[in-house]
Formats: C-alpha cells, sequence, structure tokens
C-alpha cells in the first residue's frame, strides 16, 4: 500500500506539481527607434519609428530568448501635446502627416480626445518589423509613447518555455535605452508631466 501511496503522490507530483515563478518568463524586451534621433526637429522633418527584432526575443526574468514566431504582437503610438494642460484632443492627423506602413490599420482616438496608432509587425526572414513616418506640421513639445500588446487573449498564446496559468508583458526598449530627451517633459505646464 506504501508503494501505490508513493506512486499516486509521485504522478501528482510530476503532472501538475507546482512550477517555480522565477523560472516564469513574464516580461518581454523589444526595441524600437526614432530616427534621427534628436532633441529638435522642424516642421516638414520626416521622423521614422522602426521595431525590429529576432523571432527569439529576450526576456528580461529569465534573462533568456524565446521563441516568439506564433505571437501576434500589437504595437502602439501614442503622442501627447505638452503645450497645453490635460488632456487636449492630440488627434495626429491636426500636428503631423503620416506615412503609415501597411500594416498600420487604424488611427484610433481614445475617449479623452487623444489619438494613436494601432499597427502589426510584419514577420519575415524570421524577423519582426514595423516601420512608419511622421512629418511634423505644427511646432510645439511632443511626448510619444511606444507600448506593445501582447493580442487581445495573450494567455491563448503559447511559445516554447511558457508557463501555464501566467501572464506575460512587453517593455518596449525606446532608442537603446538613451534618455529620450526626458528633460523636456519640465517644460510642459501639466504637472502630469513636469514632475
Amino acid at each position: 500500500m506504501n508503494r501505490l501511496f508513493f506512486l499516486v503522490t509521485f504522478l501528482i507530483s510530476t503532472f501538475f506539481g507546482c512550477i517555480d515563478p522565477d523560472d516564469c518568463p513574464e516580461r518581454f524586451h523589444i526595441p524600437a527607434e526614432i530616427i534621427p534621433y534628436q532633441r529638435y526637429y522642424h516642421i516638414g522633418d520626416t521622423i521614422t519609428l522602426i521595431s525590429k527584432f529576432n523571432r527569439y526575443v529576450h526576456e528580461l526574468h529569465t534573462d533568456e530568448k524565446y521563441d516568439m514566431i506564433n505571437i501576434n504582437w500589437f504595437p502602439n503610438t501614442l503622442i501627447q501635446y505638452l503645450d497645453t494642460m490635460g488632456y487636449n484632443n492630440t488627434i495626429l492627423s491636426k500636428y503631423f502627416n503620416l506615412i503609415l506602413d501597411k500594416n498600420c490599420l487604424e488611427v484610433f482616438v481614445v475617449s479623452d480626445g487623444n489619438s494613436g496608432l494601432d499597427c502589426n509587425y510584419t514577420f519575415d526572414k524570421d524577423s519582426f518589423s514595423l516601420i512608419y513616418k511622421l512629418i511634423p506640421t505644427r511646432t510645439g513639445n511632443y511626448f510619444l509613447s511606444q507600448k506593445c500588446a501582447i493580442g487581445p487573449n495573450f494567455n491563448d498564446q503559447n511559445f516554447p518555455g511558457k508557463c501555464r496559468g501566467n501572464g506575460y508583458d512587453v517593455i518596449v526598449d525606446m532608442n537603446f535605452g538613451r534618455d529620450g530627451n526626458i528633460e523636456i517633459l519640465k517644460s510642459s505646464i501639466d504637472s502630469l508631466y513636469n514632475t
């Protein structure tokens, strides 16, 4: 009887045992870059956003790379006009001419009146990529935020090494960790940004 109990306990531990949460991938790291990288742009300048990365994506928690070939990434861009208080109806087409990649499906308007870009990555030759361009049409101070989600049902998207029942998210590394001219936020009259 003791052997049967040991066998049942072993099988339960093997198939339903806990996975150490320290071993679970949870925060993936993808790059994005603004070209040219500079402090000031002029009306008519072309600003290019590029995000390109290999299908083997670095995860910060485990410091390993995972094959994410079957993952649907959903990048989006928000641009906030900093020269007014609060939410200020920053409609992209009012401040920029947009040259969008075929995978930028729409310019969306969020409830506060600001707008952004929803895009998808192209997958080709073992790499994901996204490229689009903005051409400023009005002067001002702007805050660009690049984000990325993993599909509407990220728990349904699997990759080798994913822990069952654990979620995961994406951190976009803008401009290879450069400061991004963050001191410009101090010029905003809105304390949300200037402090």
